[in-house]
């Protein structure tokens, strides 16, 4: 089902203030420019711009107009990295980048057999990784992938940065391309692990994310575990709480 016209134009902007296309102080169109662009009514315009005001990532001013607001390190899911891969063909925004800690074959942990739909125990690739936005850990996250498509995209096993990510990178090598992916979603308190990689006093809680995408048959291609401070995440949605 197609978003809400609202949402489309409240993505496309969002989209561009975190590819960096606009930087904190730019002026977006005004509300009339939007409406003719996007061939909407005015109170389309203004409900997408409220969506963008309420995420913080814009203000409007008098005199002023509407502009772009600094902002903290938002993380991204693995869905969000690739559209943006896929789009731009980097999976990193301006300013922003990754730090490969982990490169390697391993045995496949029992939530790593179920979604990848391998034997506990069987070889997998696994990689890990520390999201920065300059000098501030913004996310991590660990990957995992079956030997197979390790053996088909071998730069999964190098503690390289693969710039135009990791699921955009296994499907220019095997052919399967990313159809669905499937989210969970929860909060915890950090590890003391995930505390010093992400430069965190604690205890404190995090956002965990387990994200798998699945080929046009229905096949796991990838399984990632993201994790995110509090204060650094943004997700909002809109649904309807009346029965149509």
């Amino acid at each position: 089902m197609a978003l809400p016209k609202y949402e489309q134009i409240a993505s496309e902007i969002r989209g561009r203030i975190v590819r960096g296309e606009l930087g904190a102080g730019d002026s977006l169109p005004s509300e009339r420019e939007l409406t003719d662009r996007w061939n909407v009514s005015r109170p389309t315009i203004v409900r997408a711009l409220q969506v963008l005001r309420q995420e913080g990532l814009i203000a409007s001013r008098q005199g002023v107009g509407t502009t772009v607001q600094p902002r903290v390190p938002l993380a991204r899911s693995a869905g969000e990295r690739y559209r943006t891969a896929v789009t731009t063909g980097n999976i990193y925004t301006a300013g922003e980048y990754a730090e490969i800690l982990a490169a390697e074959l391993t045995a496949a942990p029992e939530d790593v057999a179920t979604a990848l739909d391998v034997e506990p125990g069987a070889n997998v690739a696994r990689r890990q990784r520390v999201t920065r936005e300059g000098d501030r850990a913004s996310a991590m996250s660990t990957s995992w992938f079956t030997a197979e498509v390790a053996g088909a995209a071998p730069r999964l096993l190098q503690r390289e940065r693969v710039r135009e990510g990791t699921t955009r990178y296994v499907e220019m090598q095997t052919g399967r391309r990313p159809q669905t992916g499937r989210d969970w979603w929860s909060a915890r308190l950090a590890t003391e692990d995930e505390l010093r990689i992400l430069g965190l006093d604690g205890p404190q809680a995090v956002a965990e994310v387990r994200h798998v995408s699945y080929d046009s048959e229905g096949r796991p291609l990838a399984y990632e575990v993201g994790v995110t401070p509090s204060g650094r995440w943004a997700r909002t949605e809109e649904y309807a709480l009346q029965p149509e």
